[in-house]
């Protein structure tokens, strides 16, 4: 059987002489640019194990079977580009653009391909037939032996990288690195994901359908609309995971580890926030701090509350109403505002790290830094590490030197914000409206999709 440690299918491999490959990569460039010199860079079973293509446009490039252990590609340009059965082990290609590639039975074992972009990408089981003498006899013109190799991704590092549309079928995943990753409409059919980290990935609409999720990390994962009939998440930690009640009520959860919700009613809420101004105005002495940590407040009409310094690490706000409430300097970590109207909203040094804001409405809301603090007049920033803000209203949203880190603003509306000064490093930009928004100082490295935004 062929497996991705014996991808040659019975070819010799060839080792190019640096000239002759600057020649090909030279004349691919100039294919690549549509020169009627150019010629498209057939590299198929050569070994190129331990160079450096780094920052390389190897799009449309045929690599099936090639030799690339601990090749450097870090940002390289590998859209389209032939994989089929390719050693990728210990490479890394952080950072590179693998868009449709076609990535089956490639071996990634080991590789890291941290932020980087495979979207629409073929990763499922590959299938190679070869003509067996051996059994001719038994067909009529020969016989045809049928070999197949799954995509082996087990201990790959892919933090942050972007797999929405990727076709994951039965690939192997085991302990695998996708925090944060993107996983939006991916099909992940029968893959083997045993523990692996997919803590704060985005799998809206994922089909998981018969893979294997035993004793992997999945806290703060968002799994709306997935397919996960027949799944097994036995062990899986769920915590802070948004997903419907109505699936995580089902057989393929009974073994998960999930966080319990407290319940509290309107009156409930009304005692803590009074007890915690209490609190507030008397610096600690008196009264008692806000702890509604997983607490269930979907729906709740909370508008002009005063929550600062509360403690929400995992709250519920599911399509609450918080117009010009105060949460500043809160903990909002993984918290789920999802729908919420936050309107003129003072969010202002918060801490927020994977919070979901998903088509909530943040108008005019103050999500930047809270300047000159106590008596040591200290500038607090917001903290929005990997926040998703994924179709949110973000118009004339004030977000000025926050750390938006990796943070999804994947076709919200940013008309008027102001994200001057913020790190928005890694940060996902694709189909938002980003008409008059300022971007002054802000830090944008490899940020995605800004130049498909919207400008009106």
């Amino acid at each position: 059987m062929v497996t991705p440690f014996d991808n040659s299918g019975g070819k010799s491999r060839q080792k190019l002489g640096p000239g002759n490959l600057r020649e090909i990569l030279r004349l691919h460039e100039q294919f690549l640019l549509r020169g009627s010199a150019g010629r498209r860079a057939q590299l198929a079973f050569c070994d190129l194990s331990d160079l450096d293509l780094s920052v390389r446009d190897l799009s449309a490039s045929d690599l099936s079977g090639a030799q690339l252990q601990r090749t450097l590609l870090v940002n390289s340009w590998l859209r389209k580009v032939v994989l089929f059965m390719a050693d990728l082990r210990l490479a890394n290609l952080n950072g590179a653009d693998l868009t449709e590639a076609d990535l089956r039975g490639a071996c990634f074992r080991g590789a890291q391909i941290n932020q980087a972009k495979l979207v629409d990408a073929d990763l499922r089981e590959a299938a190679l037939a070869r003509h067996d003498r051996r059994i001719a006899h038994l067909a009529e013109g020969g016989a045809v032996d049928i070999t197949t190799a799954a995509t082996d991704l087990n201990a790959v590092q892919a933090r942050g990288a972007d797999l929405s549309g990727a076709k994951l079928n039965g690939a192997l995943i085991i302990r695998a690195d996708l925090t944060d990753a993107t996983l939006r409409g991916t099909d992940l059919q029968g893959a083997n994901l045993h523990k692996a980290n997919l803590t704060g990935a985005n799998l809206e609409n994922a089909n998981l359908a018969g893979a294997k999720l035993e004793g992997a990390s999945l806290r703060a994962v968002t799994l709306t609309g997935a397919n996960v009939r027949g799944a097994d998440f036995a062990g899986a930690d769920l915590t802070d995971a948004i997903i419907e009640p109505e699936m995580i009520a089902g057989e393929e959860f009974k073994q998960a580890i999930k966080s319990a919700r407290a319940q509290a009613s309107p009156a409930d809420i009304a005692q803590v926030l009074r007890l915690h101004q209490t609190w507030l105005d008397s610096r600690g002495a008196q009264g008692a701090q806000a702890i509604l940590t997983r607490v269930d407040l979907t729906g709740h009409r909370l508008d002009g509350a005063s929550f600062t310094l509360a403690v929400m690490t995992g709250v519920n706000l599911h399509g609450a109403q918080l117009a010009g409430a105060t949460l500043s300097m809160c903990d909002l970590n993984a918290a789920d505002l999802r729908h919420a109207n936050l309107a003129g909203a003072d969010l202002r040094g918060a801490q927020m790290q994977r919070a979901h804001f998903e088509e909530a409405d943040l108008t005019g809301a103050r999500l930047g830094s809270l300047r000159d603090v106590g008596d040591e007049h200290r500038d607090i920033s917001s903290d929005l590490h990997y926040a998703k803000f994924v179709r949110a209203n973000l118009t004339r949203a004030d977000f000025g030197d926050a750390n938006l880190t990796g943070a999804d603003f994947s076709g919200s509306n940013l008309t008027g914000a102001d994200l001057s000064g913020a790190r928005a490093d890694n940060a996902n930009f694709s189909g938002a409206i980003i008409d008059g928004t300022v971007l002054e100082g802000t830090s944008l490295t490899h940020a995605r999709g800004l130049a498909e935004s919207v400008v009106i």
